[in-house]
């Protein structure tokens, strides 16, 4: 039997829907306005961090709880849910991008590009929403 801890992966999904909602708002705002507002900016970076750290997470909680292949990297987790059909080509193709722009939130905080940022989260918004359904049914599937 399976060990994977789901108390956990309910909880990075509260969060993680917090955190799109967020952004759903600042991104319906426009580039320009958010990037004008250093407080929009600044919740729209907090905003995509969390999220990639709850794609992680979870992706991570996945991983071990079904003792798939082990990642090398961030990107590497998002391949190995593609390659278990956890999620869908074109999913695992954005979701890459976006864990891939965790490099600038997290290592090159002081320069991050704003205006790249928001493309990535313009790009990626309706993909972090799938994201949770598509565990789910892999959950459902493989658990019960």
């Amino acid at each position: 039997m399976y060990d994977v801890n789901t108390k956990r992966i309910d909880q990075v999904f509260t969060h993680m829907n917090k955190m799109i909602n967020l952004l759903e708002k600042l991104s319906g705002r426009g580039k320009d306005a958010v990037l004008a507002d250093e407080v929009a900016t600044a919740a729209m970076e907090r905003g995509l961090h969390l999220s990639i750290e709850a794609v992680i997470d979870v992706g991570n909680a996945l991983i071990d709880g079904f003792i798939m292949r082990d990642p090398g990297s961030y990107s590497d987790i998002v391949e190995i849910l593609r390659d278990e059909q956890v999620i869908t080509e074109q999913q695992a193709r954005i979701l890459t991008r976006v864990t891939d722009f965790r490099k600038h939130l997290v290592n090159d905080y002081t320069t991050v590009p704003a205006g790249e940022m928001y493309e990535v989260v313009q790009d990626s918004l309706s993909t972090l929403r799938e994201f949770e359904p598509a565990v789910r049914t892999y959950l459902e599937k493989e658990l019960f």
